[in-house]
C-alpha cells in the first residue's frame, strides 16, 4: 500500500511538473500565479508523500520493495535506515527531486505584480528541470519497485556509509547542486526576455547562488571529514573524482558570486554572471552524471546499468545545447563595455574569477581525461594527486593574494600606493602570524612557508578589516558576511598547510605494552578485547597516549565485521584538540605476531573544519542581508 501510495505520488508529481511547464507557456499572464500556485503546491507535496513513503518502508523493514531489500536489514540501526533512504541511487534521486521542488515552491514565493513575466519564465525552465529528473526517477530508476519473492530480511547496507557525517552530507551536498538550479533558470529567464522587458535578474539570482554556495561548501566539508576519519588514511582530501565533482561547481559558484557583487555595485560583468549561473549549475548536473553513471571507480558512487547514464548524459546535453545556444543569441544584449581598471575592486574580481575558470578546468581535464582515454583508446591512464598538486596549488597562489587585497580596495580605481598603505598593518601581522607558527613547529619547507604565509595573508586583512568595520565604525565597502567567509578560507588554508606539510606518519607492529613514541607524545599499546555493536562484531585496540608522564587520553581503535554484509572496517580513533590531531588505526594482527599499528600526527588539522563553517555562517549572512533587498524590490 506504501509503495503504490509512494509510486502514484511520483507519477503525479511528474504530471505536475509537465503543467507547471505548459501553464507558463499557454495561461494569461494575470491568471498565471493562480494557476501556478496549485502545480507548484500539489509538485512539492506529492514529493514529499513519494519521498516520506519511501522512508517510511525502511523504517518498518517493508522488504518487498527492492529498494528497501538490497539496502537496509532489521539489525540496522534507526538513524541508518533513514539516512539509508538516500544512501542508495534510486533514494538519492528522490531527494535530489524534493530538494528541486522546495527550491521550485520559492521561486514561486517571488511572484509580485511588477515580474509575473519574468518569474513565469523562471518557473518554466525550472519545470523543464523538474520533469527531466522526475521522468528518470520515475522510468529508468524507480525506488518503488517490488521484489520478484517474499524475504523476511534485506541485503544490509555498505558498513563504510553507516555514519553520522555522511548521513547528513548528501542533504546539504544536494541544497548546493539542485540550488544552482534556480540561478540557472534565473539566468534563462533573463536570456528569454523581450527587450522592452527590462527587470533587475541579478537581485532575484543571488539569495539562490549565497544559499547553494554556502550548503555546497559545508556538503564538501562533511565529505570531506567523513573521508578522514572512516577511510583510515590520515589525510582529508584525495583528490577523488566525485569529490571532483563537486568541488568543481563549486569554484564557478565562487566566481559567480564575486561577479554578481560586480554586477550589483558597477552594473558591470552582466553576460559573465549569465554564463556563469548556466555552466554552474551544467557541472553540477555534470557531477550527477559521474556519480551515478557508475564510469567511476570510487567509494562514493553507485554501479548502474548503462541505460541511466546515457539518460542522464543525454539530459545534461539538452540542457547544455539548449542554455548555451540562447546564451549565443542573446548575450550582445548584456555585453555592456564597461572598462575598468586592475588597480579597483573590480578588477581583482575578473581577475579572480579567471583564477577560479583556469582552476575548474585544470580539475575537470584531470577527472575527464581519464575516461575519455579509456573510451576512445581502449586503455586505463589514472590522474592522482602529483598531477593536482602540481597544476592546482600553483594556480590557487595569485588567487589568495587577491583576495587579501580586494576587502580594502575600492570601487572604479584605487591608487597603487594608498593599497599599499593601506596594506602595511596586514603585512606586519602577516609577518608576526608566519615567524609564530614556524617558531612552534620549527620544520620548513617551500610549500609550509608558501601555505603559512598566504593563510596569515586572508586572515591578517579580514581581521583588520572587521575590527575597523564593528570596533571602530569605519565605514568600509565590503560586507561582513563576504569577509566572514574569506576568513573562513584563510583559516581552511593554515589547516590545510599544517595538516600536509607539517604531518608525522609512523607505521609498526606492536604486541601488548609496547610503546610508540610520536611528536611529543608516548603511546603505549595497553590492551585489546572483543566488542559487539547492534550490528556488528569488532576488536577494540586500547592505546594509553601520555606526554612528560601526564595521561593525555586513551585511544580505542576497532576492525569491525559486519556478519550481514561479509564486510570488514577499519574505525580509526582520533584525539582532537585546536593544535594537532593525533590519528591511530589498528591493522591486521594476532596476539603471536602483535598488531600493524599506524600513527599520525597531524597539526593544525581541525581548522580545515573550523574554516569550512565559518565559511557557511559568512555565506548565510551575506543571504539575510539580500532577502531584504528583493523583499524592498
Amino acid at each position: 500500500m506504501v509503495a503504490f501510495l509512494g509510486n502514484t505520488a511520483l507519477l503525479l508529481a511528474s504530471c505536475l511538473a509537465a503543467a507547471q511547464l505548459f501553464i507558463s507557456l499557454k495561461i494569461d499572464k494575470y491568471k498565471i500565479i493562480k494557476y501556478h500556485k496549485f502545480v507548484v503546491l500539489g509538485l512539492l507535496l506529492f514529493t514529499l508523500i513519494s519521498f516520506f513513503s519511501l522512508m517510511y518502508s525502511h523504517i518498518v523493514s517493508d522488504f518487498s520493495i527492492k529498494n528497501v531489500f538490497e539496502n537496509s536489514h532489521t539489525t540496522k540501526p534507526l538513524f541508518y535506515k533513514i539516512s539509508g533512504v538516500w544512501g542508495n541511487h534510486e533514494g538519492s534521486m528522490l531527494l535530489w527531486i524534493l530538494v528541486l521542488s522546495i527550491f521550485n515552491y520559492f521561486i514561486y514565493k517571488l511572484y509580485n505584480k511588477n515580474n509575473l513575466i519574468f518569474v513565469s519564465k523562471i518557473l518554466q525552465n525550472q519545470a523543464i528541470i523538474c520533469l527531466g529528473f522526475l521522468l528518470f526517477t520515475y522510468l529508468t530508476s524507480n525506488p518503488f519497485d517490488k521484489t520478484v519473492a517474499k524475504f523476511s530480511n534485506g541485503l544490509g547496507f555498505n558498513p563504510i556509509l553507516q555514519d553520522p557525517a555522511l548521513a547528513i552530507h548528501p542533504p546539504l551536498l544536494y541544497l548546493g547542486y539542485v540550488g544552482f538550479s534556480a540561478a540557472f533558470s534565473i539566468s534563462l529567464a533573463a536570456l528569454q526576455l523581450q527587450d522592452n522587458e527590462k527587470i533587475n535578474w541579478n537581485i532575484y539570482m543571488k539569495p539562490f547562488v549565497l544559499y547553494a554556495w554556502s550548503f555546497l561548501t559545508i556538503g564538501i566539508a562533511l565529505g570531506s571529514i567523513w573521508a578522514y576519519y572512516e577511510l583510515g588514511w590520515g589525510g582529508w582530501w584525495f583528490w577523488d573524482p566525485v569529490e571532483n565533482a563537486s568541488f568543481m561547481p563549486w569554484l564557478l559558484g565562487t566566481a559567480l558570486i564575486h561577479s554578481l557583487i560586480t554586477l550589483e555595485k558597477r552594473k558591470s560583468l552582466e553576460s559573465w554572471v549569465l554564463l556563469l549561473a548556466i555552466l554552474t549549475f551544467l557541472l553540477s548536473v555534470i557531477g550527477t552524471f559521474l556519480v551515478r553513471s557508475g564510469i567511476l571507480t570510487s567509494v562514493h558512487t553507485f554501479a548502474l546499468d548503462p541505460s541511466r547514464g546515457i539518460y542522464i548524459l543525454s539530459f545534461t546535453a539538452l540542457l547544455g545545447i539548449y542554455s548555451l545556444a540562447l546564451f549565443g543569441l542573446k548575450e550582445k544584449n548584456y555585453n555592456k563595455n564597461n572598462f575598468f581598471s586592475l588597480t579597483s575592486k573590480e578588477g581583482t574580481i575578473l581577475l579572480n574569477n579567471i583564477i577560479m575558470i583556469i582552476l575548474c578546468a585544470s580539475v575537470f581535464l584531470g577527472t575527464i581525461y581519464p575516461l575519455a582515454v579509456e573510451v576512445f583508446f581502449k586503455n586505463k591512464i589514472s590522474v592522482g594527486e602529483p598531477y593536482y598538486n602540481s597544476i592546482v596549488l600553483p594556480i590557487m597562489i595569485p588567487a589568495i593574494i587577491v583576495m587579501g587585497i580586494a576587502p580594502i580596495m575600492y570601487w572604479k580605481k584605487d591608487n597603487i600606493f594608498k593599497i599599499l598603505k593601506k596594506s602595511i598593518y596586514p603585512i606586519i601581522l602577516t609577518f608576526f602570524i608566519t615567524i609564530t607558527f614556524f617558531y612552534i613547529y620549527e620544520k620548513y619547507s617551500l610549500a609550509g612557508i608558501i601555505g603559512i604565509i598566504l593563510a596569515s595573508w586572508i586572515i591578517s586583512n579580514t581581521l583588520i578589516y572587521l575590527f575597523a568595520k564593528i570596533f571602530l565604525k569605519i565605514n568600509t565597502n565590503y560586507s561582513i558576511g563576504m569577509t566572514i567567509a574569506h576568513l573562513g578560507i584563510g583559516l581552511l588554508i593554515l589547516g590545510a598547510t599544517g595538516s600536509s606539510v607539517w604531518q608525522e606518519e609512523k607505521i609498526i607492529r606492536m604486541n601488548i605494552n609496547d610503546e610508540i613514541k610520536i611528536n611529543k607524545y608516548n603511546v603505549t599499546f595497553s590492551k585489546i578485547k572483543e566488542i559487539s555493536g547492534q550490528n556488528y562484531i569488532a576488536i577494540q585496540g586500547n592505546f594509553l597516549v601520555q606526554s612528560d608522564g601526564k595521561f593525555i587520553t586513551n585511544l580505542k581503535p576497532e576492525n569491525r565485521l559486519y556478519p550481514i554484509t561479509q564486510i570488514f572496517t577499519s574505525e580509526v580513533s582520533i584525539h582532537t584538540n585546536l593544535s594537532r590531531d593525533l590519528y591511530l588505526v589498528l591493522g591486521e594482527g594476532n596476539s603471536d605476531d602483535g598488531w600493524v599499528v599506524r600513527l599520525y600526527h597531524n597539526p593544525l588539522v581541525i581548522w580545515i573544519w573550523l574554516g569550512s563553517i565559518t565559511i557557511f555562517i559568512g555565506g548565510l549572512l551575506s543571504v539575510t542581508k539580500n532577502k531584504k533587498t528583493i523583499k524592498n524590490y
